[in-house]
């Protein structure tokens, strides 16, 4: 599969001002990190792409939560077979949380992502 590059949300071009394009494991790591970093509900063509912000905000917050919601976030993308490791550090101050993970895809890809920022607040 092939997909747009991405960097921060921006469509890249090369240097001639042709669309650059990721594809196999790097198209499914970007996917993964577009799913966690957007709102369930958010994007009217797939409702159910990303993650419950709700559970990463406010005063009281559960950190076995919070590793579910983005355990189920990257598992929903049927190319992911397993989740192996997710780490992840919120800075209350930005309102943003960094987060890491290590997935093996259904073709045996491993899939590592490292250091995503989500803002949560």
């Amino acid at each position: 599969m092939q997909s747009l590059k991405l960097i921060d949300g921006d469509i890249q071009f090369d240097d001639l001002g042709e669309l650059l394009l990721v594809e196999e494991t790097e198209e499914l790591a970007q996917c993964c990190e577009i799913s966690l970093g957007t709102r369930t509900g958010e994007w009217f063509l797939n409702p159910d792409l990303g993650i419950d912000f709700d559970l990463f905000t406010g005063k009281t917050v559960n950190e076995e939560e919070m590793r579910d919601e983005l355990n189920r976030a990257l598992l929903d993308d049927d190319r992911i077979e397993s989740v192996e490791e997710i780490t992840f550090s919120i800075d209350l101050k930005a309102r943003v949380m960094t987060v890491s993970f290590l997935a093996i895809g259904t073709n045996g890809e491993v899939v590592e992502q490292e250091g995503v920022e989500i803002g949560v607040g």
